[in-house]
C-alpha cells in the first residue's frame, strides 16, 4: 500500500509462478460455485434431485444447453465483468493477492481485449481447468450428440493448458497464452 494515498502500486515484474496459481485455483472454484447454484436449480427442478451430476448432457436438451449457457454466461461475467467494471483488472482473488490483468502496454483493460482473453483464450484455445470451457465443451456434447468429439477436445484442451503455464514458467514477462492472444500481462502491486 501506498503510504499516503492507500493504494498499490503495480510494478511490472512478473508475478510468482505459485502465487498466479494459487488466484487461479480459488478463482476457478469461486466462479464455479456461482455457476453452479443456477445449474443445480434446472437440475433439481428437472429430476427432483438435490445432488448435482456434472454431465449436464443427461438433463433434457432444452435444459441441458439452458445449464451450459447460464454457466457460460455467470463465469464470462466473473472473469470479465468484475476485472472491467469492479475492481480495476482484478478478480477477487489477483485483488486478494495484490496482483492485476493491463494491456501489455500497461494501459487499462476494455471489453475487446477481456473477451478476447477470457473467451477466446482462457475458455475456447485454453480450457483445460477454467469450469466455462467446461460448460461449452458439454454445450457441444448436448448439440451434437458426439462424444468423440467432446473427449479430443477436453484432451487438446488440457494439453495447451500444459503449453500455457510452460509459456508463463519461460517468458520473460510470465506471460500465459491466453495473455497473448488478448496482448495483455499480469502486475504484482507492490510498495
Amino acid at each position: 500500500m501506498g503510504a499516503q494515498s492507500g493504494t498499490l502500486v503495480f510494478q511490472s515484474e512478473k508475478v510468482n509462478i505459485f502465487r498466479r496459481g494459487i488466484a487461479t485455483l480459488f478463482d476457478i472454484y469461486i466462479s464455479s460455485v456461482l455457476a453452479n447454484i443456477p445449474i443445480l436449480i434446472i437440475y433439481s427442478m428437472e429430476t427432483g434431485e438435490t445432488q448435482m451430476t456434472s454431465e449436464l448432457s443427461s438433463l433434457s436438451t432444452p435444459s441441458g444447453i439452458l445449464a451450459s449457457v447460464l454457466g457460460i454466461l455467470i463465469v464470462s461475467i466473473y472473469y470479465i465483468v468484475l476485472p472491467l467494471y469492479k475492481f480495476d483488472g482484478q478478480t477477487l482473488m489477483k485483488r486478494l493477492l495484490g496482483f492485476k490483468i493491463v494491456k501489455r502496454d500497461g494501459t487499462k483493460l476494455d471489453l475487446k481485449t477481456m473477451f478476447k482473453r477470457e473467451i477466446l483464450g482462457s475458455m475456447i484455445v485454453e480450457g483445460g481447468f477454467v469450469s466455462s470451457a467446461n460448460y461449452l465443451r458439454q454445450l457441444i456434447l448436448i448439440l451434437t450428440g458426439s462424444q468423440l468429439l467432446y473427449t479430443g477436445l477436453l484432451y487438446t484442451s488440457f494439453v495447451t493448458t500444459i503449453l500455457s503455464i510452460i509459456f508463463i514458467l519461460f517468458s520473460k514477462e510470465g506471460r500465459a497464452l491466453h495473455d497473448y492472444i488478448a496482448n495483455t500481462k499480469v502486475l504484482r502491486g507492490g510498495e
